[in-house]
């Protein structure tokens, strides 16, 4: 087993700040973060980091956060059933979620709904929310570390995976986000080996992709491994 392999492990409570704001960092200028925190809103930085602490300690609390190299990377999973919060969990995040949205709220909502729509029609699977690495240690493995832990977990137990993406460079290098603040990509992996990519779900038409394919659902056709932040 590599070095790297070695660093990359579950994470703990007292990892949870420290990859949070690697990830703020990771995201900074990720298209949709730009889309619902534009430059220049009040708190901007803060507000983007708020929002990888709530996801996050969701994720920890359900044995989903992974870290990698001292915190310099982070992978953000849920665990079948759980990709969407309970209704407690909801409430409990609702003031943080509305601290963070302000009078935006209403675009956090709208991609929300985009996002969870996305998933009610597939099998049970691991959700792959965010993955990302600090913009000064990107191009050594360590997403696509963090990504093959989780991977090889999948394939054991013989469960599929489900990763968000939202911009091209993210989609198209297996690590990433959107080709627009409207759209975003998704890539379902089935539990046979092979990526199956299910291409760009508009946030404005949640549930089907431009194309008319049902969000989620894995095309046929040529498999394919993306890369993560």
């Amino acid at each position: 087993m590599s070095e790297l392999q070695h660093a990359v492990r579950p994470a703990r409570t007292a990892d949870l700040d420290g990859l949070t704001r690697a990830l703020a960092a990771a995201f900074t200028d990720d298209p949709l973060f730009v889309h619902l925190l534009p430059p220049g809103v009040r708190a901007r930085e803060e507000r983007i980091r708020r929002v990888f602490a709530v996801d996050g300690a969701r994720s920890l609390s359900c044995g989903g956060l992974w870290t990698a190299a001292a915190a310099e990377a982070a992978a953000v999973w849920f665990p079948p059933g759980h990709w969407r919060g309970s209704a407690r969990q909801d409430l409990r995040e609702l003031p943080a979620w509305l601290r963070i949205g302000g009078r935006r709220m209403r675009f956090f909502q709208r991609v929300r709904s985009a996002l969870y729509a996305h998933h009610r029609d597939l099998p049970p699977h691991w959700y792959l929310l965010y993955v990302g690495t600090r913009p000064e240690r990107r191009g050594r493995g360590l997403g696509a570390a963090l990504l093959q832990a989780m991977v090889d977990r999948c394939d054991a137990d013989g469960v599929p995976a489900y990763l968000e993406a939202t911009c091209e460079r993210s989609a198209s290098r297996s690590t990433g986000g959107t080709a627009s603040p409207s759209t975003t990509r998704s890539t379902y992996r089935p539990a046979a080996p092979g990526w199956s990519p299910c291409g760009g779900t508009r946030a404005d038409r949640p549930g089907r992709t431009p194309g008319g394919t049902p969000a989620g659902r894995p095309r046929r056709g040529r498999a394919s491994r993306e890369r993560l932040r």
